[in-house]
């Protein structure tokens, strides 16, 4: 269930990094996790899918990468997004 806190912050982060460089439409957001990040990737697009609605990021899907390097009590972050 922590998946819909999760993505209600990638939201919050790729929407204020659009709307700071003028970006209007959003195709891909890429997110980086680690081995103890416990993220189910199918509930994750079942709140992105809801959460997207009405934003720059409504054609958009997330894609996620692991990372086994990371560390520490953050094991997930933004790493980069796509749009025009």
């Amino acid at each position: 269930m922590h998946e819909g806190a999760v993505c209600r912050e990638i939201v919050d982060i790729v929407a204020d990094a659009a709307l700071a460089n003028d970006i209007k439409k959003v195709y891909e957001i890429v997110i980086t996790v680690g081995d103890y990040s416990c993220i189910n990737e199918s509930q994750l697009n079942f709140y992105f899918d809801v959460m997207k609605r009405d934003t720059c990021m409504e054609q958009a899907y997330i894609k996620v990468e692991k990372d086994v390097t990371i560390t520490g009590r953050t094991q997930m972050y933004v790493k980069t997004f796509k749009g025009e």
